[in-house]
């Protein structure tokens, strides 16, 4: 009778030995699933967010202060700091640039891409109400379209070449601009 009882503790304890057995095996698999869907969604996240290459033309675009884009014999750094549109000119003079003009909508087509307001070089001629770049040239039809959307004399850009009025004193961020030299 005890030889029974033995070989009956023996199988149960046998039974018992597999199943917390298989139930860690289950689990370190599962665990092993999670931690790969984890490091797959690591990897394909940081694909998808690299930087586009810099250069988007053939032609050469040379040498421009670090962490700023080249584009097309110019370089263009995008602050994310938000200042009025003279704190923004300031800082883009002292680095030696002027805020973002756009030249021609066919010359500058990577800003189709920008989805954000930022202070553009472009402000309003109190004399005779034109729109003038900081270098003094009249805004061009071909360059920005202006869309009054407030009683302002300085211009933001948004998207798709268009140019929004905003009061001066608005804080936004801000796209500075320099020729390669």
């Amino acid at each position: 009778m005890m030889g029974l009882v033995r070989d009956r503790w023996a199988a149960h304890s046998m039974a018992s030995a597999f199943f917390l057995t298989r139930c860690i095996a289950v689990a370190l698999g599962i665990r092993f699933i999670v931690m790969v869907m984890i490091w797959s969604a690591v990897i394909i996240n940081s694909l998808f967010n690299q930087a586009v290459p810099i250069s988007l033309n053939e032609s050469y675009c040379g040498p421009c202060p670090k962490n700023w884009l080249c584009y097309k014999n110019n370089c263009y750094h995008f602050f994310n700091e938000s200042r009025d549109w003279f704190q923004s000119q300031a800082s883009c003079m002292s680095q030696n640039s002027s805020l973002l003009k756009i030249y021609s909508k066919e010359d500058q087509d990577f800003f189709k891409l920008v989805k954000s307001y930022h202070w553009m070089g472009l402000k309003k001629n109190p004399t005779n109400e034109t729109w003038q770049w900081e270098d003094g040239s009249i805004l061009s039809p071909d360059q920005v379209t202006m869309v009054d959307m407030a009683n302002g004399s300085c211009a933001v850009y948004g998207s798709s070449f268009k140019g929004y009025t905003e009061n001066c004193l608005t804080p936004y961020t801000y796209v500075c601009m320099q020729p390669i030299v």
